[in-house]
This record gives C-alpha cells, structure tokens and sequence, in this order.
C-alpha cells in the first residue's frame, strides 16, 4: 500500500538572504517526498525584520486556521529574540492542534545557561513540541537536563548533491598549494587567525596561496592588515554563490576555519570534506561528535596562529597523508551528509513522531 504523502510547512528565513537556515532548506527542498511548503518569516533583501513580524504572524496564523497540516517546523537559534519569536508559531500551531518540530540552528552558550538556571519559559513554550533537533550531543544533554519530557533528536546540516556532481577526488594528489577561507568575514570566524598563520607560512613557502570568500564586519581590518604587512598571494573574492561556491573548493587543496562562533554544524567544513579538502578546524558544536583527529585533518584549541601554520605545514609536507585524508573525508560526507540523505532521515523522524 502506497504511504499517504504528510503535508509539513517549514517557517524558513527567505531565501533571497541566503543564511545558514535558508541555505539548509533551499538544498533540501529537491528531496522531500512528502508535501513541503516553505513559509518565510522575518527580514526580507530591503525590509527589516521588524516590519514583516506581524504581517507574517498574521499569514502564519490563516493557514493554520484553514490549511491542513500534518507538522510545522520552526527554526529558531538559541538566542532570546529568535525563541521569542519562535515561540509565537509555536503557540499559534498548538492552538490549532498541529504538531510542531522545533529545530534549534545555533547555540549560545550563555543563553543555555540563563535558561538552566531558569527553564520554566522556555519549557513552557519549547517542551509543547513534538520533538526538539539539535545539531550536536553536547546540546541534546544539555536540554535533556531541563525539566521537559519532550524527545531531543539530533540531525546535521547538508551538502547539496548539485555542488559536487563535476567533481572527480581523483584529481587531488595531495599537495597543498592553496588553502581556502569561506566563511562570515568576521573575528568569530577566525580571519584574523587564518591570515597570520598564513603570514607564518608565506615565509617559509613562497609559492603558498590564501583563497578568502566572505564579507563581514571584519573584512576591511583584514585588507588593511595584508595590505600593510606586504602579505602576497591572498585573494580576497567577496560573497560567492552557486557555481562558483563549488569552483572555489575544486580549486584549492585545504579548508580552515578557526572559528569562535556558537556553531550548530558549519555547513562549509561538511562541503570541503566533500570536496575531498584537509580541515583544520576548531572543536565546536556538531563537528565534535563525528570528527577524527588526524584522520579527517586536526582540531585544534588554541587560537594560536603558529598552532594552525604548523597544522598546515603537516600537509604540506605530507603529500601522502593529505590525499588519504582528501579520500576518506569525500567517501565520509558523501554517506553522511548529502542533501538527499538528510532529508529522507528528516523525513523518516518525522513519520516516526506522527504516527504515534
């Protein structure tokens, strides 16, 4: 007997601002067997987020008084304003008897302790979803601490299959003669650190090249500093989509990302891994529960630029090392984290939640 198709709306950021949260739905959206419509909520490209607040509440609040919906899906961060105003869908859908999947994107360490130290708000509210997703252990034990019997699920972000459809591993052969920076341009990411313990290394490897796709607060500071220090071969390329996302991974050897930020699971490690690159990363979020030391590349603590230039060095002048780890991490994110992948095991959780 063929399995009657769920219909599940999505309260997604538009994706015409391509964040992380739309980003991660855009590539899931070709995958989805059941019946998925995506409702966007908060800014749009030239209108802040505090002019579409109530316009969008009131639309979310029409369809669920005369659609039929078999679960939301709400996708807040762990900060106050976005559980705030998740926490209004979340209501509106119980009062019209949906089922809600509250899956919660980035975490503050700060606000998860506010919120231990006093739940009830965030119980009352979060603790009415059918089930919670978080991207990493460390965030599940933490809400499974809180006095809530509501059922925490882990899941991860994706790599879209599109990205690496032209890409052959077999072209890497283990020299590392550019490294690659593609992230938010701002000092929670690591640019800073990215940028001096390439100024380590330039000494030493003149052919060596730094590859920079971002923009943020920290972008022009950054500029200034390799442009006063006579730092050579860093290429600065500004926002990249698409096509050009994949071209900038085919064509350089190793990914770093140094970064500070409250991480779910950084989406641009999972896509250098498929595309057959190094990491040199730091232990954050859900990079913790799946990342081998020295297999996959090096985690390291410290936001010492020498640490990563010596972790780089390695590969460097390792060849060999480098293109078993560019294998075993492409073979590795293809099982695990491509899009098609992710989104059969979104969608096996939720029948698994809907049928009891």
């Amino acid at each position: 007997m063929k399995k009657k198709k769920k219909n599940i709306l999505i309260v997604v950021p538009s994706f015409k601002i391509l964040g992380g949260v739309a980003n991660h739905y855009q590539g899931l959206a070709p995958f989805w067997t059941n019946n998925v419509k995506y409702l966007f909520q908060g800014k749009r490209k030239h209108i802040p987020a505090i002019f579409t607040i109530i316009p969008d509440l009131i639309t979310f609040s029409i369809l669920m008084m005369f659609k039929k919906y078999d679960a939301v899906i709400i996708n807040p961060s762990l900060r106050t304003y976005q559980l705030n105003r998740d926490s209004i869908y979340l209501r509106i859908a119980r009062f019209f008897g949906k089922k809600v999947v509250t899956f919660i994107h980035g975490w503050d360490y700060d606000k998860a302790d506010e919120i231990s130290k006093s739940p009830a708000k965030f119980c009352n509210a979060y603790g009415k979803s059918s089930y919670i997703y978080v991207l990493y252990t460390g965030f599940k034990k933490h809400l499974e601490s809180l006095p809530m019997s509501t059922p925490i699920e882990l899941t991860t972000t994706k790599v879209n299959d599109a990205l690496i459809k032209d890409f052959n591993i077999e072209n890497r052969n283990g020299e590392i003669n550019r490294i690659l920076f593609l992230a938010r341009a701002d000092k929670l990411k690591g640019l800073d650190v990215t940028i001096k313990a390439f100024e380590i290394l330039k000494k030493r490897y003149t052919n060596l090249e730094l590859v920079i796709c971002g923009t943020g607060n920290a972008l022009n500071e950054n500029i200034e500093y390799v442009n006063t220090n006579q730092i050579n071969d860093v290429q600065f390329k500004g926002h990249v989509t698409g096509n050009d996302v994949a071209k900038e991974f085919a064509n350089t050897d190793l990914y770093i990302l140094p970064t500070t930020h409250g991480e779910g699971m950084p989406t641009s490690v999972l896509e250098a891994m498929a595309f057959g690159q190094p990491i040199i990363t730091r232990p954050v979020g859900g990079l913790c529960d799946f990342f081998i030391d020295g297999k996959m590349g090096k985690f390291i603590e410290s936001l010492n630029p020498q640490d990563y230039a010596d972790a780089i060095e390695y590969y460097i002048n390792n060849p060999g090392i480098s293109k078993e780890t560019s294998m075993f991490n492409h073979n590795y994110a293809k099982e695990h984290f491509l899009a098609s992948s992710v989104a059969r095991k979104i969608e096996e959780t939720l029948e698994k939640y809907l049928n009891k």
